[in-house]
């Protein structure tokens, strides 16, 4: 087998080096050392969480969970929610990917009983979000939660008085979940669709507009398909008001055709990272630049920051009201 030094740079704070799925799929076809000096190293993972590969000279790979574009400027080949058709240097790798032990759990099985599901739920809808910096996703809340109470239970627009700890157990006791992503572009598809389905609630989701490539759209609520925040929030309450309407979406499989997609395939980000390997194509000339994170879903850096703003004001508008009816 080839043999290959590997970094890591850049990634969330809780990335472990020593033991990723990186690391798993290159052994498929190559002898890897992980290195920690990464000047020593063949070849750079690198994410969004730092620019500590900029003073990197060899090959790089980055890869991102967020809502990003690639940059060919900085990095030999990309792993990014986006799919890219024109440029074969970005592989499509949607951030559920590495729930992959868990996702085989969306497959209905052919004696699945959406009643009994229903009858065990107790609670009407929960809100788990940390990142407030999403108007589409606080409109939602704030509107729903207007007509009958949202329990949120995560860092933003908290109603608990608690943090939840234990996210699955949570969510499995409401019959529905706000599935809202952070900001919409097409490719971007993340784990809060694909968790209240494995915890059997059912999702009101609003972001990928795509999402029909990765899960079946009438499966669970799409927020697109409405004309405004109102009219969903209108049919979300209907839906709880009658128990077929709302079978009628739990009833139907997850997956398209119940089949994972082929972008939970361990084999097909194999292949394309020892097809890189194979070919070791010289690095590129680096373009560097600071990168925020889903710039590209803003007109203007100045649009992201007053987006930015007023969310956060928002939110501290949220938490003094909260506190003051303590």
């Amino acid at each position: 087998m080839d043999k290959v030094r590997l970094a890591f740079s850049d990634q969330l704070w809780n990335f472990d080096p020593h033991n990723n799925l990186w690391l798993t799929l290159w052994r498929k076809f190559a002898e890897v050392e992980w290195v920690q000096d990464m000047h020593q190293a063949d070849v750079l993972i690198y994410s969004d969480w730092g620019r500590k590969h900029w003073d990197f000279k060899g090959l790089k790979i980055y890869h991102s969970g967020e809502n990003m574009l690639p940059d060919f400027g900085q990095c030999d080949l990309a792993f990014t929610s986006m799919e890219l058709t024109d440029e074969p240097r970005n592989i499509r790798l949607p951030i559920y990917f590495f729930y992959l032990a868990e996702a085989e759990k969306l497959i209905k099985s052919a004696d699945f009983d959406a009643r009994a599901v229903l009858a065990a739920k107790t609670k009407f809808c929960n809100f788990l979000v940390s990142n407030g910096r999403s108007p589409m996703r606080n409109q939602a809340f704030k509107q729903l939660n207007r007509r009958q109470r949202v329990d949120s239970g995560g860092k933003h627009f908290n109603n608990l008085g608690y943090r939840v700890e234990d996210k699955f157990e949570f969510v499995r006791q409401y019959k529905f979940t706000l599935a809202f992503e952070n900001s919409s572009t097409p490719g971007y598809t993340t784990e809060k669709l694909l968790e209240p389905m494995l915890a059997g609630s059912l999702p009101i989701y609003w972001g990928n507009p795509d999402v029909a490539r990765d899960f079946n759209p009438d499966s669970f609520i799409v927020a697109e398909r409405f004309a405004s925040i109102e009219a969903l929030v209108d049919h979300v309450l209907a839906v709880d008001a009658d128990d077929e309407l709302y079978l009628r979406y739990t009833s139907q499989p997850w997956l398209p055709g119940n089949q994972l997609t082929p972008y939970f395939s361990h084999e097909r980000i194999g292949a394309a990272l020892q097809q890189f390997w194979n070919q070791r194509p010289q690095p590129g000339i680096r373009h560097y630049s600071v990168r925020r994170l889903r710039q590209h879903v803003h007109a203007s850096r100045l649009a992201m920051s007053w987006q930015s703003f007023k969310c956060r004001l928002e939110s501290a508008a949220w938490t003094l009201t909260r506190q003051g009816r303590r």
